[in-house]
């Protein structure tokens, strides 16, 4: 019999239009007070990196409509395609620059990874599709990186608090290593709505989420439960639940709750700085 509680779910307070306001105001901070001349974003065609393009664009098109022509901002699209990736993938992030009329770049990553393992290949002997697929993860990183730097731009983070800041779920220095982190606060589930609010095409909306590391790959798949779940989960334990109360509540397994909950724990390094060691020092 479940409890008579409800883990309860976070909403958009001031209302959608409100929060796109917010998020743009925040980028523009973001890549002006950096002194970059615009942003970089890797589009996969996933509903994360297209929603933060449009929401980048918005805010962009929002601050160049006060400025002159010289000091606008410019937003770039990257498609960064593996063996491992369907077709599908180039054609939808493809889809989303030309509706933003943004400027692209297709740059297949097979051969840089290609290399690093011919120069490397006793670090793939032992869970050798595990490793590639952080592999391409980190190689996009590198050529977002060097793109954006080029261009003198940020790279623009792509990740939701569900992947990032519940359960870890990103390559450290892949899809880790950016400038910033436009959908940190919401949930995939509150990424959806900021996409459909930007009128994102609704087959991208609901596309299925997969980072694209080796052949067939899905985050559900590879999880073993939707983002859906893993909200409910860390939602439950910010708002005080135990672990018990909540398989009552949710009617998830126990197996599913302590997954979630491990996932946290053991990616915390991800999240953090990484540590400075203290030591006695005296100044002369």
């Amino acid at each position: 019999m479940k409890l008579e509680k409800t883990i309860k779910k976070a909403y958009f307070a001031n209302g959608i239009a409100h929060a796109v306001d917010q998020l743009a105001d925040q980028i523009i901070d973001w890549v002006v007070g950096s002194g970059s001349r615009g942003g970089v974003v890797g589009l996969s065609g996933g509903i994360d990196s297209t929603t933060v393009a449009y929401l980048t664009k918005f805010a962009f098109d929002k601050y160049n409509s006060t400025r002159p022509e010289e000091d606008h901002l410019t937003l770039y699209g990257m498609m960064l395609p593996s063996k491992v990736n369907d077709r599908a993938d180039v054609e939808d992030g493809q889809r989303v620059a030309d509706y933003l009329g943004i400027e692209s770049k297709v740059v297949p990553i097979e051969p840089i990874a290609d290399s690093f393992k011919q120069s490397m290949p006793y670090a793939f002997e032992d869970k050798e599709e595990w490793h590639t697929g952080n592999l391409y993860s980190e190689t996009r990183a590198v050529v977002l990186s060097r793109f954006a730097a080029s261009q003198d731009c940020l790279v623009m983070g792509t990740g939701n608090k569900d992947e990032d800041y519940g359960l870890g779920y990103f390559t450290k220095r892949g899809d880790g290593a950016v400038d910033n982190n436009v959908l940190g606060s919401l949930s995939k589930r509150l990424v959806r709505q900021v996409a459909q609010f930007l009128a994102v095409p609704e087959d991208l909306v609901k596309r299925t989420s997969t980072a694209g590391l080796w052949e067939d790959q899905t985050d559900e798949g590879e999880l073993g439960y939707g983002y859906d779940v893993a909200e409910a989960v860390m939602n439950g334990l910010d708002q005080g639940f135990s672990p018990e109360e909540i398989v009552d509540i949710t009617g998830y397994g126990k197996d599913t709750v302590q997954d979630v909950m491990y996932r946290h724990e053991s990616t915390r390094h991800k999240r953090n700085v990484p540590p400075v060691a203290e030591v006695s020092l005296a100044y002369e």
